[in-house]
């Protein structure tokens, strides 16, 4: 890898096929392949939609029943936040597993866990001290999470053609956006028309069923054309490995620019969307604040699933991995300005559809064109740095956008996190120059 630069974008070459240079190999994929792949990229996207769902159950209920149960404010938000904050330290180690033993056994893995920490919320409302469960559970459901979310991804990469890659790929990536806002809504749902018990087994029982169709599903290895030095490599060889990967200047843009928008938008927008819902008077069909602001949410991810496949399906098509990047910026800063200076329900759906589509339109483009520069027996690794940006943009954010709501106003604090979405201009230039170049 040292000294090697790869084409940002695999070329289309006689009879269809296109090459990819990765790790200085040629990939030749036939033009027809990715018709057979189809299938199996529906149901990797279907495990992880179920696995998704476990982490948005608990949600709607933890606040409610987290009063009920004498736990402090600040304890549920670290609650909740948990997970997120466990899957930074163990993102790392999901790529490594996923690169050295395929993708089907940890993604399964993760989804046992996953169940595991949904039992640890049953426990926990009939424990001595149930703050103490709960934070165990979100802890096992973050480990848990992060082989499944890295681990789909991978796997869908490795058996996607070249020329199939970003459709298949937003497919799996749509569902694993789908999957929290399907468990707050299931969730929610249950707990109201049975009880929270009920919604916790229900989620444990969605991600075991999840866990048996991945051993039938997914890849056996997410890898197979893994150079021999590569899968027998010591822990000096791996180190040398990982220190190559970080290296690359495009794998770096793109992880900069996932954090920024994760930042802006699963962070910032997330956890203010209900407060300016309320300062405004932006309440829909009779609803409050929160019921309001989940409508609000709907609006901007149905815009951003949908925008994901088209993108999907025009990377396919083009010959270009990044012509959707600079636009796609363009829209989501625009949009966050619209939003910080709405005064009715219409101009703020409008602003969350132009955010929705320009955040689709930004991480597909992304995930590709990772998978054509990341070298084949690295995938793993990439995505799990990939997601470890996403984790940490996501983490931060919520407590950034509050405060500067707080400070400023949050036409201002939303001004202010468009500006740091331009930010990405340049370097996302610099991508699409190299590409051409």
């Amino acid at each position: 890898m040292r000294g090697h630069r790869p084409p940002l974008r695999p070329r289309r070459g006689p009879g269809h096929e296109r090459a990819a240079a990765v790790g200085g190999q040629r990939l030749l994929s036939a033009a027809g392949a990715g018709s057979a792949v189809a299938p199996r990229a529906w149901g990797i996207a279907a495990i992880a939609f179920l696995g998704g769902v476990g982490g948005g159950v608990v949600f709607p209920i933890l606040p409610v029943v987290g009063l009920d149960l004498g736990i402090s404010g600040f304890m549920v938000g670290l609650i909740l936040s948990a997970n997120r904050i466990t899957r930074l330290g163990f993102n790392p180690i999901t790529g490594s597993l996923l690169d050295r033993f395929g993708a089907r056994w940890p993604v399964a893995a993760g989804l046992a866990i996953e169940a595991l920490g949904t039992l640890a919320f049953s426990a926990a409302l009939v424990a001595d001290s149930p703050a103490v469960w709960f934070l165990a559970g979100r802890v096992i459901w973050g480990i848990g999470s992060s082989l499944l979310l890295v681990g789909t991804l991978a796997a869908v990469m490795a058996i996607a053609p070249v020329e199939r890659r970003g459709s298949l790929t937003a497919r799996v990536r749509t569902a694993i956006s789908l999957g929290l806002p399907a468990g707050l809504v299931i969730g929610g749902l249950v707990a109201d028309g049975v009880s929270a018990n009920a919604a916790f087994l229900a989620a444990t029982g969605l991600s075991l069923v999840a866990a048996l169709a991945a051993l039938r599903v997914l890849p056996a290895r997410v890898d197979r054309r893994a150079p021999p030095s590569s899968r027998t490599a010591g822990r000096a060889e791996r180190r040398a490995e990982w220190r190559a990967l970080l290296a690359m200047p495009t794998l770096r843009i793109i992880w900069g620019a996932n954090a920024l928008l994760f930042f802006a938008v699963s962070g910032v927008l997330l956890a203010t969307i209900a407060v300016l819902v309320d300062q405004r008077a932006l309440y829909l069909f009779g609803f409050g604040a929160e019921g309001s602001a989940g409508l609000f949410m709907a609006v901007l991810m149905g815009a951003r699933a949908s925008a994901s496949l088209a993108a999907g399906r025009y990377l396919d098509r083009a010959s270009s991995r990044t012509r959707l990047l600079l636009p796609a910026m363009l829209l989501v800063a625009a949009g966050l300005v619209a939003l910080g200076q709405a005064g009715s329900v219409a101009t703020a759906v409008a602003a969350l559809l132009v955010i929705g589509v320009g955040s689709g339109g930004l991480t597909i483009p992304m995930l590709t064109l990772l998978g054509d520069v990341a070298p084949r027996h690295l995938h793993g690794r990439a995505l799990s740095v990939y997601q470890w940006s996403s984790d940490l943009g996501g983490a931060f954010g919520p407590a950034a956008g509050l405060e500067l709501g707080r400070l400023f106003g949050y036409g201002p604090a939303y001004g202010a996190v468009a500006a740091s979405i331009l930010l990405m201009a340049v370097p996302l230039r610099w991508l699409a120059v190299r590409e051409r170049g």
